[in-house]
């Protein structure tokens, strides 16, 4: 039930106090600290609205924003006098992505004349908050001629509801143990629900890397639309995606509207490919992702993964943790303009002890300048096309780590177009156990570099190896096309 809850003020006396409305005075500063409870009063008193204890309550979804009327207050002091209010919400209770603002909370002062009121707005943007209900106190400071007071107001309730949700599931294909250079073929399903009460049309994507082709034949959805393509190319597949040639990863969009409480899937087949020597996938063992998290896009939330393990011939261990680090060098480089990078391979033996030979290309445009592994030996190999073959090889003992440090030089890179992209370093390979992480790639522009600049910080080392960091990335990523 909404209810004015009143707040009796000082008078011209400091010793002279007149009670009147529910609820609790805190303090007023004239020439002494007084603390009350006051009853319901019509004559004179500051007076701000309450609805079942709360100024306003406010409702907003994830990743939306809005305004509203925060809190009304009445000047009913006598003498006909001006009150100048100004209010301090405590936002302190509140997640980091959510970013609220209350008029007057910078110090600014409205003035409410003698019987008359104003309402106080206020505006809030929420991105990635877990759904629930936050309370923010709100502190209101009042003055006027021959006195001010302290006033702790009904609070604000924000509610954040909950939005829409996105998980993968394997509906059919073996995961574990597979054989090198066999056919294989899943079924993976992705599910979105919409637990708000209003539609949501939203926008699914999707990555299914190189060694996979999809079948649209036997890829359906319960609702909305769907296309796939070539990550190189801007086309809808035809058929499936993929063929027999070699391609690189395959992108999937699916757009839908589903309602308030309900949810809707497609379900997707792929099945390995052929490549380019004639070969059927997987020709390497090791972990491979079926695909990387499903993300519903302008939410920025992402569904999880599905990966899979090749066994080797002769039960070879490939148990190995392997990540591809940007140090140091700019991502975004002028024309003809020299520049100078460091990179990083890190490795982790998460199964027996063994010998280990990872391989790496530095890019044509890129001299190696120098390379410090932290144990093993390195050999370097100058490719006819232009690259830089480096091979390191070292013994690894059960969870035992190592780094190898690359320094690269470029003297410039000349371009015939506004803008392109050239390779720093390949995607380290570990001989008989396949190919992990991202290749790391530097942009070229003609006229300067735009938006960021030519300074992109890089990495810094990962002291931890079991960290973060390294778990994020072991290959199991679908890589820039």
């Amino acid at each position: 039930m909404k209810a004015l809850f009143s707040i009796i003020i000082t008078l011209a006396l400091a010793s002279l106090i007149l009670v009147g409305s529910s609820g609790t005075f805190v303090s007023f500063e004239a020439s002494r600290e007084v603390k009350v409870q006051v009853v319901p009063h019509e004559n004179e008193y500051l007076g701000f609205d309450c609805e079942d204890g709360y100024a306003a309550v406010v409702e907003v979804g994830p990743h939306s924003e809005t305004d509203f009327d925060a809190l009304t207050v009445r000047n009913y002091l006598n003498e006909m006098k001006n009150v100048w209010i100004r209010l301090d919400p405590d936002y302190s209770g509140l997640p980091g992505n959510v970013d609220m603002f209350i008029e007057t909370e910078d110090g600014t002062e409205r003035m409410i004349a003698s019987e008359d009121e104003y309402t106080f707005a206020g505006h809030v943007s929420v991105s990635d908050v877990v759904p629930g209900e936050y309370v923010i106190p709100v502190t209101m400071y009042a003055r006027w001629n021959g006195g001010d007071a302290v006033i702790e107001t009904c609070s604000i309730k924000l509610i954040v509801r909950g939005g829409p949700t996105i998980e993968k599931i394997l509906l059919h294909g073996n995961t574990s143990d597979i054989p090198l250079k066999t056919y294989q073929e899943w079924v993976f399903q992705i599910l979105v629900t919409n637990p708000t009460g209003e539609d949501l049309t939203l926008t699914i994507t999707d990555t299914i890397p190189a060694e996979f082709n999809v079948s649209l034949g036997r890829t359906s959805a319960s609702a909305g639309t769907y296309r796939f393509w070539a990550a190189n190319e801007g086309h809808q597949c035809g058929g499936h995606c993929g063929g027999g040639h070699a391609q690189p990863a395959t992108k999937m969009e699916w757009n839908v509207t589903i309602p308030a409480g309900g949810s809707a899937h497609i379900n997707v087949t792929i099945f390995t490919r052929i490549n380019n020597g004639g070969q059927q996938e997987f020709t390497s063992c090791g972990e491979y992702p079926l695909n990387e998290g499903a993300e519903i896009k302008g939410y920025d939330i992402r569904s999880n993964g599905i990966n899979v393990t090749v066994k080797c011939d002769g039960g070879n261990d490939c148990k190995l943790r392997v990540a591809n680090r940007w140090i140091s060098g700019p991502g975004c480089l002028k024309v003809n303009k020299p520049a100078d990078y460091h990179t990083r391979i890190f490795v982790k033996n998460t199964g027996n002890e063994k010998d280990v030979t990872i391989v790496q290309y530095v890019g044509k445009y890129f001299t190696l300048e120098n390379y410090v592994p932290s144990k093993g030996t390195v050999s370097t190999t100058n490719m006819p096309d232009g690259r830089t073959l480096v091979t390191w090889t070292l013994h690894l003992t059960p969870r035992e780590t190592a780094k190898l440090n690359l320094y690269e030089h470029t003297d410039g890179i000349s371009i015939h177009c506004n803008r392109k992209k050239v390779m720093l370093v390949s995607r380290p390979c570990v001989v008989g156990c396949g190919c992990k992480s991202c290749p790391k790639y530097v942009y070229v522009y003609k006229c300067g570099c735009h938006g960021t600049g030519e300074n992109i910080v890089g990495v810094n080392e990962v002291n931890d190896i079991d960290g973060p960091g390294l778990e994020s990335d072991t290959g199991m990523e679908a890589c820039e096309g």
